[in-house]
Order: C-alpha cells, then sequence, then structure tokens
C-alpha cells in the first residue's frame, strides 16, 4: 500500500472558517484588556454607589436638639467619604502601574474588595446611630480587610518592566501593609478606651495615603534618550 493513501493530506480549511477562527483567537487573545477595563469601570461605579449610598444614611435635624447628633453624623459621613476616596485612589495606582493583563485571581481579589467596601455604609450608619466601641470595632475590621484585600491586589498586579522596580515596590506594599494592619490595630484597641478618638484618628488614613502614595517616578523611554542625544 502506497504510504501516500496512508497520510493523505487534510483537506484545507475553507477560507470562512478560517477566518472566524481567527476572529475567535483575537478575542482570546484580547480577552486580559477587556476584563481590564471592565474591572475598572466596575470599581469606579460600585464605589460612587457607595459614595451615594452614605451620604443618604444622614439625618436631617428635626430641630435643634437634634443639631448636635447631626454635625456628629456628617462627620462620620466625611471620615467614611475620604477613606473610599483613599481606595478609588488606590485602585487607580494599582490599575495604572501594577496590573497590566488581569486574570481569574485578580478579578476576585478585586470582587472580595468591593464586597469588604460595600458593608462601610452599613458600618458608618452603626456609628451614626449608635456610636460605641462595638460599632467602631466592627468599623475598624472591615476597614482592615479591605487593606488586606488592596495589598492583595498589589501583589498579584507586579510586572517587570524597565519603568517599575518590582523589588522596590513589593518592599513597599509589605511595609505598608504592617503599618497599616499595626495602625488599625491600635484604632481597635483604642476604641475600647475612647471611641471618639479612635474614630476620628481614622481620618488619619486617608490623608496620609494621599500624602505618601508612592506611583513609579516618570523616567525616560530609552527611545525618547535616543532622541535627546541626537
Amino acid at each position: 500500500m502506497d504510504k501516500s493513501n496512508k497520510h493523505r493530506r487534510q483537506p484545507p480549511i475553507p477560507k470562512k472558517n478560517s477566518e472566524k477562527n481567527m476572529a475567535i483567537y483575537e478575542k482570546f487573545k484580547n480577552e486580559p484588556e477587556l476584563l481590564y477595563s471592565h474591572l475598572m469601570e466596575l470599581n469606579t461605579g460600585v464605589l460612587a454607589i457607595i459614595m451615594t449610598i452614605i451620604v443618604l444614611e444622614i439625618q436631617p435635624p428635626v430641630n435643634m436638639a437634634h443639631y448636635t447628633e447631626f454635625l456628629h453624623d456628617i462627620g462620620i459621613f466625611f471620615i467614611t467619604f475620604l477613606i473610599i476616596g483613599k481606595f478609588w485612589y488606590d485602585l487607580h495606582n494599582i490599575y495604572a502601574f501594577q496590573i497590566y493583563r488581569p486574570g481569574k485571581s485578580i478579578a476576585v481579589v478585586d470582587l472580595l474588595l468591593l464586597a469588604s467596601l460595600s458593608l462601610m455604609p452599613v458600618m458608618a450608619k452603626w456609628v451614626m446611630l449608635k456610636p460605641s466601641s462595638l460599632s467602631i470595632v466592627n468599623y475598624g475590621v472591615v476597614f482592615l480587610v479591605a487593606n488586606l484585600f488592596v495589598a492583595g491586589l498589589q501583589i498579584l498586579g507586579f510586572k517587570k518592566t524597565f519603568e517599575i522596580d518590582s523589588k522596590t515596590t513589593a518592599k513597599f506594599t509589605i511595609l505598608r501593609t504592617c503599618v497599616t494592619i499595626l495602625f488599625n490595630l491600635i484604632l481597635i484597641g483604642l476604641s475600647f478606651v475612647n471611641p471618639y478618638l479612635s474614630m476620628f484618628l481614622y481620618l488619619g488614613f486617608p490623608i496620609v495615603s494621599f500624602l505618601v502614595s508612592m506611583g513609579p517616578q516618570k523616567r525616560i523611554r530609552p527611545d525618547e534618550d535616543h532622541e535627546s542625544t541626537k
């Protein structure tokens, strides 16, 4: 028997099927970019809703006797609003500088972060209705868990490019996470002694975060450096 009959050549793939396969391949190839944009949109939308819900929890004063409680609720609102804003800013930096092609693990951690932040309006309302050690401790626990998920996103999203020193970024992330956990535990312990002072100190988190947030410094790209030397 002729060997050519044994191993017959496969018929050529029809042009339509070939184009369809290429289109499917391109979709799979671009899936991480689609996931990236979808996660960014989801983060912005969910955090915007959370910020709106928090302000809706403020009850207007019926008379002057309730005006002090009204000011207290506004204070809780501003603290929580700035904390959510701090997380939005962190997510912006993470997706801008550390996440390039997100996968399933990054999506899961991102969703868990949003789930924990969605509890912030509930915790804020609890503190507004009954400011106590228990309510502020739970507020701090939710805040701590959200920070741990942020650290997880940073660790999963590190990429090695000439623009980012991954080792330096990793050390900074670990250091910041340890400081955050330590400061949270101190505030949780302080809430048993002085709940109002502990709640007020939570305002320092977003302020310090905005002041010391570290993004990659702009560096001259090799092509730009080559052009500048001409």
